[in-house]
């Protein structure tokens, strides 16, 4: 059995964020699988794990967050180079910038996954000039990697610049969801239809552009045709409370697990109109709950959204997420349903845990034994 050891910054939900929980069900459904052994590397003093998954916990000291972040992710990968050394695994899968210092001993067996690509997607020239650094790092991260992972869509192209004339391969592996055993029924309720936000209240989320589509709605006077619920907090939430709210938009502020799987239920439809992404994992829940999905054609989306199961609209237009709302409301509730189980059966078929852990599995197997010839 081929020895793994997966390096993150941090897990969920000892961590927060995208990667974080990544990183918790990646490890645990490995170990599951039977097929490799699992080392993890964690920034927590705790044990993370439930023992009976056989999961090996290693802890680095974790990166002083009031200090320069680039530089102390640096130090970090340095610390987690120590332990590379001394564990000898098989094959290393590195979150992020874990992988750094010192790369060259470990490229011949290094996976990278960058997950998002957000350096790469800056919007303002002020953004792009402060997210430099950080590309240049992980382009010379990427360069210096065996293989390195994408979520899929535009995210493959990007990556495949950074590694040109390089030794390391780009592969497909997006991100995965558990899901349901059956499809979930699709409720049937009378307008107001409810189109459920989840996310960072921060402005690459294009609540600006939502908050816009729900006034002209309210202008309109059809304000109870739609609702819009907004779960979520971050830099912009405390904004929107002070300016106040459309009639049609409703505030959840933070929700737990429990809370956004009974809004992930209820719900009439997902709508995120982001201006960049990866593959967003709010998005395949959504699909495992058997929803529509308005969503931004940005990073992987179009992996996940096409006619049959929503709209996939162009970044940051607020007539298009307009007249995909109105689209949407007009379809009748049996409609509604289909889009809802084809989003069901794709995430059943490409993006559930299962599926994606066995195609890990190969990839790892299959660098392992040319690294071994």
């Amino acid at each position: 059995m081929k020895h793994l050891v997966l390096c993150t910054d941090g897990v969920f939900p000892h961590a927060m964020g995208g990667m974080q929980r990544h990183s918790r069900l990646l490890a645990e459904h490995l170990a599951k699988s039977g097929k490799v052994k699992v080392t993890v590397i964690h920034p927590h003093n705790e044990q993370v794990f439930d023992a009976a998954l056989g999961i090996r916990e290693v802890r680095v000291a974790d990166i002083d967050k009031n200090k320069f972040y680039l530089r102390e992710l640096w130090r970090y990968s340095a610390r987690v180079g120590e332990k590379l050394v001394e564990l000898k695994p098989d094959v290393i899968l590195s979150q992020g910038f874990c992988v750094w210092k010192g790369i060259d001993r470990f490229s011949d067996r290094l996976v990278t996954h960058p997950h998002g690509l957000e350096m790469f997607q800056m919007l303002t020239r002020k953004e792009r000039m402060l997210g430099w650094p950080f590309r240049a790092s992980l382009r010379y991260i990427l360069r210096h990697s065996r293989a390195c992972v994408s979520l899929g869509g535009k995210l493959t192209s990007i990556l495949g610049e950074q590694v040109k004339g390089s030794f390391c391969e780009v592969v497909v592996l997006p991100n995965a969801v558990e899901v349901p055993a059956a499809p979930p029924l699709h409720p049937s309720h009378p307008p107001p239809l409810s189109l459920l936000f989840v996310g960072r209240f921060a402005f690459n989320k294009g609540l600006d552009v939502l908050m816009t589509v729900a006034q002209r709605l309210v202008q309109e006077g059809k304000q109870n045709l739609l609702r819009f619920d907004l779960a979520g907090d971050g830099p912009l939430l405390a904004q929107y409370q002070r300016a106040g709210l459309p009639a049609n938009v409703r505030l959840l502020g933070r929700v737990d697990d429990a809370q956004l799987l009974d809004l992930y239920k209820s719900c009439s439809a997902f709508i995120l109109p982001t201006r960049f992404e990866g593959m967003p994992t709010v998005v395949l829940e959504a699909m495992a709950q058997a929803k529509p999905i308005i969503v931004s054609d940005v990073g992987a989306t179009a992996e996940l959204v096409n006619p049959h199961n929503g709209y996939l609209l162009p970044p940051g237009n607020e007539n298009a997420l307009y007249d995909a709302v109105i689209a949407f409301a007009a379809r009748k509730p049996e409609v509604h349903a289909q889009m809802g189980r084809y989003s069901y059966d794709r995430v059943v078929e490409r993006f559930s845990w299962p599926a994606v852990t066995d195609k890990f599995v190969r990839l790892f197997e299959r660098l392992n034994t040319r690294g071994s010839a």
